[in-house]
């Protein structure tokens, strides 16, 4: 999954996130905000049915630890302020080509 800066243009909260959902077979990388500690980060999340144990529980935000305030993020709403954020640039784990000057 690509993941890009995002900068919110009215309270200038910043994050480095994908975009979305990247779908396997038993289950997919899904983009998640937490409203309880605003932040954004991918997940984990099995599809109903999976043979996958090992993920069937609900992911657990990464700094609150809980899952209860989890939502798929919409790539565009400020989880700060609900205002429009902005991606800026190209991938940021993307190869550079070497320069030498």
């Amino acid at each position: 999954m690509a993941r890009y800066k995002f900068v919110c243009r009215s309270c200038k909260f910043e994050c480095i996130s994908g975009i979305g959902k990247e779908v396997g077979q038993h289950s997919s990388k899904v983009v998640m905000v937490c409203k309880s500690c605003s932040t954004i980060d991918a997940y984990t999340v099995a599809h109903p049915g999976s043979i996958n144990t090992e993920i069937s529980m609900p992911p657990v935000c990464t700094s609150c630890h809980s899952s209860t305030h989890l939502s798929e993020w919409d790539g565009l709403t400020c989880p700060h302020c609900n205002m429009t954020m902005r991606a800026l640039g190209g991938d940021v784990d993307a190869e550079r080509p070497f320069k030498y000057w």
